[in-house]
């Protein structure tokens, strides 16, 4: 871009006129050229008035002559040394790049009687900017943002999401707080987005659930609030503390922390006169949980006792084992036990490994009591019978009559 200064006269611009005027006999016959020089002469008069401003200069752009203010010029550097100027903002001399002239020789006004004036001139006039040609291109990208007009209207389904909000916020249905240990406020943990009062100079603890971990902390303001981690307690007990202290009065934000149990949502409000020293929570659905893991567990340990061999309920010491009885039965019978012992309270008979499964029928155990056979309480665990009690003869019973096998177990060195 050229910068051009005009420096013919007004005087010389009225004396061609009137030259003009006396080379024409008959005005009727000339109309056309008066209308001619007369836009000519005015044009020129309205580029003159622009350029009565101390900060008016007309300049050579895309190939037309116009008036510019030099605030709307930036002096741009290439980045080699060299210099160049642009328009902040087009737009603005839009309407007078539509209607100005074509800068060329012969087309109303002379080149002779224009002189360049160069960036570094430029430069030392009152409202010349200088920027990177990467700062230039920058501002007009900004400037192409300003002017893009997004439609913000709320939908149907938004407003009655932002209802729902509004319902949750408002804690119409939260469960009211109660004082705690140590006089901690007790707030009711997902209910609704608690409010915590806040004052400047004083800390307000807020209180995790025991054993809990943070696993991250995000203010909406971390600028006029602090946030500072605390702990008790050790091991299971061990609980972390988030200390809250805004630096003024008459301020709000919220504050959302993660641990690795839950996610806690709160809004934080900074008072002059009021606080809350203590707050902490209560968890409406830990007990229902703690249920299900009171059952799991149960469940668990019954399991264990089932496929345990020596699942007896009583702590067992190898003095209390006795394995000295005596096994009598045909060896091809695949149920005839391998193993038996008692602890002093069960008796357990072991046989080998899937025998009870490949067998057809079970066989049925009976003890003697003053030569009676008398059934006796007892369970199957895999490839095991768990017996109820001790006792000195017994017997494994499959059939009856002439098809009966019986195997007798006696228990030998009683004690």
């Amino acid at each position: 871009m050229t910068i051009i200064i005009r420096k013919k006269m007004f005087s010389a611009l009225f004396s061609l006129f009137l030259f003009y005027a006396m080379l024409l006999p008959v005005p009727g016959e000339c109309s056309t050229t008066w209308e001619l020089v007369g836009d000519d002469l005015r044009e020129t008069v309205e580029r003159m008035d622009r350029r009565d401003s101390p900060n008016m200069v007309e300049i050579e752009y895309d190939g037309r002559l116009i008036t510019v203010d030099m605030a709307d010029l930036i002096l741009m550097s290439d980045g080699n040394g060299g210099q160049t100027l642009e328009l902040i903002d087009p737009e603005k001399y839009a309407e007078q790049l539509a209607n100005a002239p074509v800068f060329r020789a012969g087309n109303h006004f002379e080149t002779d009687s224009f002189r360049d004036v160069s960036p570094a001139h430029l430069g030392n006039l009152p409202g010349a900017q200088e920027i990177t040609r990467r700062e230039y291109e920058e501002e007009q990208l900004a400037r192409r943002w300003l002017e893009i007009v997004e439609d913000l209207t709320l939908r149907p389904i938004d407003e009655k999401a932002l209802d729902l909000v509004r319902e949750y916020r408002e804690a119409k249905n939260a469960v009211p707080p109660i004082i705690g240990s140590a006089g901690a406020l007790v707030l009711s943990y997902s209910t609704y987005i608690p409010r915590i009062i806040c004052r400047p100079m004083y800390v307000t603890n807020v209180i995790l659930q025991p054993g809990e971990m943070v696993t991250g902390l995000h203010p909406g303001d971390p600028v006029r609030w602090t946030f500072v981690p605390g702990r008790s307690g050790s091991g299971d007990n061990e609980q972390v503390h988030v200390m809250i202290k805004p630096l003024m009065a008459d301020i709000s934000t919220n504050v959302i922390i993660t641990t690795d149990r839950r996610v806690y949502q709160l809004d934080l409000v900074s008072s002059a006169t009021n606080h809350m020293p203590s707050v902490s929570f209560s968890y409406p659905g830990e007990s229902i949980r703690a249920w299900d893991s009171f059952i799991a567990d149960r469940r668990r340990e019954r399991e264990a006792r089932a496929s345990s061999p020596l699942a007896s309920g009583f702590s067992i010491s190898p003095e209390d084992l006795h394995f000295d009885y005596e096994i009598r039965g045909r060896d091809t019978l695949r149920w005839k036990p391998v193993r038996v012992w008692d602890d002093g309270v069960k008796t357990y008979i072991q046989f080998r490994r899937g025998s009870m499964i490949r067998s057809v029928e079970a066989p049925v155990l009976v003890v003697y009591e003053r030569r009676r056979e008398v059934l006796v309480n007892y369970r199957v665990a895999e490839d095991m019978y768990i017996v109820d009690r001790v006792f000195d003869t017994g017997a494994l019973i499959v059939g009856t009559g002439a098809h009966q096998d019986r195997v007798v177990i006696r228990r030998l060195n009683r004690r």
